[in-house]
């Protein structure tokens, strides 16, 4: 029987000064590439344009009709309501009036179709809603509800940014206003119309009775 030893070679373990010479030894490699990495980092701080942000945020006022007279066919909800608002605030004509009468994007324009600076116009405008927990009045029970949204544009000029966002938020007031009269119109005719059954129903009723000789209804016995 033969015995075969393996004999294994203990690996250097390298110690805090062997990394202090190693770092001597390529100090000039690590700051020129230090140095190099923090200037381009300045230049594009320098170089690069500023973007200014303006915001608005516009609060959602609770339904003025009861909603126990009022079905679900006609309540919008407010998510709903927001994103009908923004199909009409967000259309191509809407705006397309607005970049010229800010005069947004001249370069753009100059080279590209009204299609491709509406879509720009698109992605510097941010619409977000903004919920928060509440207790539902009827069930008492805690739910989340959009409370909120905003209304936002950037701009390389933080006074066109204002001027814009202001404008955007101008429309979609009142394009709000616009739904609630649509809608209080829909209730006044749900209103009415529920007026006009219950004073059917009570016609029918009355000629049910029967009547006396004097022509008045005759009261029921058993």
């Amino acid at each position: 029987m033969t015995t075969q030893l393996h004999s294994q070679e203990s690996e250097p373990v390298q110690s805090l000064q062997d990394y202090v010479a190693m770092f001597h030894r390529r100090r000039t490699l690590i700051v020129l590439a230090g140095g190099v990495l923090l200037g381009l980092s300045l230049a594009a701080a320098f170089l690069w344009p500023a973007t200014y942000k303006s915001m608005a945020t516009i609060l959602i006022e609770e339904q003025e009709i009861p909603s126990e007279l009022v079905h679900s066919t006609i309540t919008s909800y407010a998510d709903q309501r927001i994103e009908t608002i923004k199909q009409q605030v967000m259309s191509r004509t809407t705006l397309w009036k607005v970049v010229e009468q800010y005069n947004l994007y001249p370069d753009l324009r100059r080279t590209n179709p009204a299609e491709e600076v509406v879509k720009r116009f698109t992605k510097d405008i941010a619409v977000e809603v903004i919920s928060a927990d509440v207790v539902d009045k009827r069930t008492q029970h805690p739910t989340k509800a959009t409370i909120a949204f905003t209304v936002a544009y950037q701009s390389n000029s933080p006074d066109l940014a204002q001027k814009v966002a202001n404008e955007l938020t101008s429309l979609f007031l009142g394009e709000n206003l616009k739904s609630r009269e649509r809608q209080a119109q829909e209730a006044t005719s749900f209103l009415q119309q529920e007026a006009e059954n219950l004073s059917s129903t009570s016609a029918r009723w009355m000629k049910r009775l029967p009547r006396s000789s004097t022509g008045r209804a005759a009261p029921c016995r058993n």
